[in-house]
């Protein structure tokens, strides 16, 4: 929420305006606990959790005479432009005071509260809303700001209790928050190879104690030591009774003899700082809700005595989009209450994200097999290219167990091109892969090599008898797929149904928005700069220089620049001179000087240039700071690879290797071609021909021509350099 805030506030000021911080949410608009925010407000606010403006619910708000007391409010401090930040609840309310606001105003003129003037001037209220819940209820967006979050904070505390119920042989029963909406509890039982998951959308039957017990004991069987169960927010077995940890707890200890332990998360899962995906997700939606409602004015203007329609921003893929925010609101409560009426395919379907498809995943890598694998099968390998990173091993987990249902056995190739030359394999089965998919790095090895002698790799897929391969990793690996498929017409072996998996933390693989290792890799990053500005602000260091990887990419610069809230992101993309760097230091100092700035961070990434490298552009600040402030390079190396893998790392990964196994099983569902990439593209998963991407990259420098989040480079100057002349405020926004 901070992250928007922030947003909100610096963007409205860029654009000449003022801006009013309405604190305590609905109870501070009524009583008047309102103050006008200047740019430095919201400096150093990113890296909080929770609301630095404060929040609280407002039942007086919920009745009409609650809400024309804020009208007046409003009217009185001449603040005809209203964004709300929260869930469902307070957008609801938004649209209410929206839709109730051309009567307040009349009423307030004829009972002399507020000029003929002022009722003219806000003639209209102008509204957007940004979604922020843990809950990710929001109908039409795949993200609402705190979910992400929340559930890092679910996987962090399972990860722990995982160790623990290991060594002592228990099962965890844990609770976690959601109310009507199953996304927390689902999404995170995937995440943490849970055994089994309760969640309002489908109810369980009656007999879910003896499913639940069957469950536990088939996995017991085959060597694992510990057991976690996901229980979600209200909810009730299919009659409309509610299931709570106490009995789940005795129905297990009854039938199985085994120790449980319960654990309630409440609001752990709230707290702590926020992820990189909300930071940027506050940012995104506070600057887009800035835009609507200056739309809205100007459409107003434009046509006399046209409403304005309000809108919500959602998240779409990696788009933002403004979609009417009483349709929303409509379609949100439709959901829930179809949850509580017990109608679950169509609550599934109406929550948009994949409900349906979660289940079938989770069903498929947390059910054991039900029978023996044949001595004959088909064979599927897999393989780890480029530099290890989070999510790997998860892909590689789910496409494991998706092929031994289908009785088909898995190998994996071990250290690159290298380990199908030796015949360094591993059989992989449901059994020796559990815990992957919270593993970091790569449990197979992996290599950045293309492939060679190519003879001898044909020989090895030969001598394995390989039906098809998955690949994960990175631009060489997208490579490698390229190469097999032009010399099919030589290597009778490579002509096998290959899906390509992409994954690595400088998001340079063609054919997809976003690639696996990226989240994890910026949730460390964000983690160590929030250190590193810590100390700048405590020390005469004041200029800090962090050096980030991603080769020849500038994606986790600029992502992470605009995350923590730094001055400056130096990348390959954007052509910076050394005049130019002059230029900055020299505005850097002076703002230093005249305390408009308390520390400076430049985020630089390892391939931006090699004629200015990281010492440089140290050299260039330190000539001009001379001595008075103290100017520091930071390289965060490989330990932005970071430990155990983000929650979305894990289910992205799960996710692309449920793909992967579908495409090569079944390759029709590629298209014309069996040699694709998974690409996330907008809200889904899609096949992308290698051969078609061909054309789209530089191998030179191995990345696409075409970087989508090249266009939020921007906002890393419009969020820190505050306007050096602005018009005279006229108006409040």
């Amino acid at each position: 929420m901070n992250a928007a805030v922030r947003a909100v506030v610096r963007e409205t000021l860029r654009q000449g305006h003022r801006c009013y911080l309405i604190r305590e949410g609905y109870t501070g608009l009524i009583s008047g606990n309102i103050e006008e925010a200047n740019w430095n407000h919201v400096a150093n606010v990113t890296h909080l959790g929770g609301s630095m403006i404060g929040t609280s619910r407002c039942d007086e708000f919920r009745t009409s005479d609650g809400r024309k007391k804020a009208a007046q409010v409003m009217f009185e401090r001449r603040i005809f432009h209203l964004i709300v930040i929260g869930g469902d609840g307070s957008l609801m309310g938004a649209q209410k005071l929206k839709e109730e606001w051309g009567r307040f105003g009349e009423e307030l003129f004829a009972e002399g509260k507020i000029t003929e003037e002022v009722a003219n001037d806000g003639r209209e209220l102008h509204l957007a809303g940004i979604v922020g819940s843990i809950d990710n209820d929001c109908i039409e967006s795949d993200k609402s700001i705190g979910s992400d979050t929340a559930l890092h904070r679910i996987c962090e505390a399972i990860d722990g209790l995982v160790m623990t119920a290991q060594s002592h042989q228990r099962v965890f029963v844990v609770e976690v928050m959601g109310r009507h909406c199953g996304y927390l509890a689902l999404t995170a039982a995937i995440a943490v190879e849970a055994d089994y998951v309760f969640y309002p959308e489908i109810p369980p039957d009656d007999n879910w104690p003896e499913q639940l017990c069957n469950q536990l004991d088939s996995v017991r069987k085959l060597g694992k030591r510990q057991n976690v169960i996901i229980l979600g927010e209200d909810v009730t077995n299919s009659k409309g009774v509610k299931i709570v940890g106490k009995q789940v707890k005795e129905e297990i200890e009854t039938r199985l003899q085994l120790e449980v332990r319960i654990a309630t998360l409440g609001h752990l899962q709230r707290g702590g700082s926020p992820t990189f995906l909300d930071r940027l997700l506050g940012l995104r939606m506070g600057y887009e809700a800035v835009q609507e409602v200056l739309k809205q004015t100007e459409d107003a203007g434009t046509v006399s005595g046209q409403k304005t329609v309000a809108k919500v921003m959602c998240l779409r893929g990696h788009n933002i989009e403004r979609n009417d925010l009483s349709r929303v609101i409509r379609q949100t409560e439709t959901a829930n209450e179809e949850t509580i009426q017990k109608n679950s395919d169509l609550a599934c379907r109406l929550r948009g994200f994949g409900f349906l498809d979660k289940q079938t995943y989770l069903n498929f890598v947390s059910v054991p097999l039900s029978t023996v694998m044949p001595e004959r099968s088909k064979v599927f390998a897999v393989i780890h290219i480029g530099s290890p990173c989070a999510g790997m091993n998860a892909a590689t987990y789910s496409f494991t167990r998706m092929a031994n249902h289908s009785r088909i056995q898995v190998l994996g190739i071990k250290n690159g091109w290298d380990g199908i030359k030796k015949g360094d394999v591993k059989l992989l089965t449901w059994e020796n892969v559990q815990g992957w998919a919270q593993a970091g790095g790569s449990m197979l090895g992996a290599k950045r090599q293309l492939p060679t002698e190519l003879d001898r790799i044909a020989e090895g897929l030969n001598a394995h008898n390989v039906d098809g391969l998955m690949i994960v990793g990175g631009f060489m690996a997208f490579q490698s797929a390229l190469i097999f498929q032009k010399k099919r017409s030589e290597y009778s072996s490579f002509s096998i149904p290959i899906v390509v998996v992409p994954a690595t933390i400088s998001n340079n693989c063609p054919g997809t928005c976003n690639s696996l290792g990226v989240d994890t890799a910026l949730n460390e990053i964000c983690r160590q700069v929030d250190n590193i500005s810590q100390n700048a602000m405590g020390s005469k260091n004041k200029v800090m220089i962090v050096e980030t990887m991603g080769s020849r990419s500038g994606f986790l610069s600029t992502m992470t620049a605009l995350s923590t809230g730094s001055q400056y992101a130096l990348i390959r993309q954007i052509e910076t001179t050394k005049e130019e760097l002059y230029d900055l230091a020299k505005r850097t100092k002076q703002r230093l000087d005249s305390g408009h700035l308390e520390k400076f961070l430049l985020i630089r990434s390892e391939g931006a240039s090699e004629s200015i490298p990281a010492s440089m552009v140290k050299r260039i600040f330190d000539k001009v700071m001379n001595h008075k402030y103290g100017v520091r390079i930071t390289s965060l190396g490989y330990s932005q690879l970071g430990g155990h893998p983000s929650c979305f790392d894990r289910q992205m990964g799960i996710r692309m290797g449920v793909r992967a196994f579908e495409g090569i099983v079944n390759p029709s569902k590629m298209g014309k071609r069996d040699c694709c990439i998974i690409g996330l593209r907008g809200s889904g998963l899609r096949y992308v021909p290698v051969l078609g991407l061909e054309k789209k990259v530089c191998f030179d420098h191995g990345i696409p021509l075409h970087m989508w989040w090249l266009k939020l480079y921007p906002l890393v100057e419009a969020m820190t350099v505050k306007p050096e002349q602005m018009s005279t405020p006229t108006s409040s926004k």
